[in-house]
């Protein structure tokens, strides 16, 4: 669960990027902003679909080797 909780993350963050940059920019640059960011969505969507449908939990990072 945590690395889609870090997915969600990284979209909203590009998404926030995406519109802090697009703010003064032509309409067809902040589209195709907009266009990315529902594409990004439409995938951790997507991924949440599978694994919550496959019944198997999310994959956990390797542990870390404190040392």
């Amino acid at each position: 669960m945590a690395r889609y909780d870090e997915q969600v993350a990284r979209a909203l963050a590009g998404a926030h990027n995406s519109a802090r940059v697009a703010h003064n920019t032509p309409d067809y640059v902040r589209v195709a902003a907009g266009l990315g960011s529902a594409f990004v969505w439409a995938l951790l969507d997507l991924a949440d679909a599978i694994r919550t449908s496959s019944g198997t939990p999310g994959a956990e990072p390797p542990a870390r080797i404190d040392g």
